[in-house]
């Protein structure tokens, strides 16, 4: 059997906000192509501030991954601008808001 692809890997990343503010450690993930993957949690259990920094919009709330590393198909994607993420197809849309409410 072939092994699966992935279309995201997460490998311990290390998250800390205000150069001083440890909020994630050794947090890795593996999402394979074709598949689909929930991340849960309590409140403060850092569900939000992982899927920042995949999406890399940790620099807006003064927080930067410092550890680990983020691949999307192979490619490592922690570098990239946002903008350049969303046109490899990575978005994050918050809970609540209603961007596309006409779509609903």
């Amino acid at each position: 059997m072939e092994p699966t692809k992935s279309v995201l890997n997460v490998n311990g990343i290390e998250v800390i906000y205000n150069h001083v503010i440890l909020v994630l450690k050794g947090v890795s993930l593996n999402v394979p192509e074709g598949k689909i993957a929930a991340v849960l949690g309590g409140n403060g259990a850092g569900k939000t501030t992982t899927l920042r920094a995949i999406s890399n919009l940790l620099k807006a709330e003064r927080g930067e991954v410092t550890k680990g590393s983020i691949e999307l198909r192979g490619e490592r994607i922690e570098n990239l601008t946002p903008a350049d993420l969303v046109n490899r197809g990575v978005v994050q849309v918050m809970e609540g808001r209603h961007c596309f409410a006409h779509l609903t």
